[in-house]
């Protein structure tokens, strides 16, 4: 005997562990446990890494005040393949006409996409009191779903101490816009 522990050992003990802090039959409490620690855990490290004891409201204020650029960075994205798409309908035409149509209208798309970020600064400044509310929540609802399409959709069957550490990012995010983010709104 080395004294080392298997991996299925030491995750029969986490589990097992678990189950006997928070009781199968409550469900909610355990979900609760879960979710809770893993919030905990990430907002500490934000804590840590931030030295400010609210953790992400620093790292919300700094994706708000993104939006306008990122979002004008997907509309030059959509655009630029909408061109590409509609110039696929002039290629048809005769000689060079016909091969530059797609890249052309491409190009072309982009370039008016590109110029969009001081359009919806005025639109984001036209209605005021909403933006300042919905932002923060639509910004951090983005970035909740890329963690879960990263992370959570992914750990369904890693095991549990991996599964929990990855539910870390989302449950870390949720608690911050919980707390921080509708800010002086409220």
């Amino acid at each position: 005997m080395t004294g080392r522990l298997g991996r299925a050992r030491v995750t029969a003990g986490i589990t097992s562990a678990a189950v006997a802090l928070v009781p199968q039959d409550s469900k909610g409490r355990r979900w609760l446990a879960y979710n809770g620690s893993a919030a905990a855990v990430g907002h500490g490290a934000l804590w840590l890494a931030t030295g400010n004891p609210m953790g992400a409201e620093p790292l919300m204020a700094a994706v708000v005040h993104s939006v306008p650029n990122c979002t004008a960075f997907v509309v030059t994205c959509a655009v630029a393949y909408g061109g590409w798409r509609a110039g696929g309908l002039l290629r048809g035409l005769p000689g060079l006409l016909g091969i530059a149509a797609r890249p052309a209208a491409a190009i072309g798309a982009a370039t008016w996409g590109q110029g969009t970020a001081p359009l919806i600064e005025d639109a984001l400044a036209a209605t005021e009191p909403w933006s300042s509310m919905l932002l923060p929540l639509i910004a951090a609802g983005m970035l909740a779903g890329i963690c879960w399409w990263a992370l959570d959709s992914r750990s369904a069957t890693w095991r549990p101490p991996v599964r929990w550490a990855a539910r870390i990012p989302l449950a870390t995010l949720a608690l911050g816009v919980g707390l921080y983010a509708p800010g002086a709104a409220l």
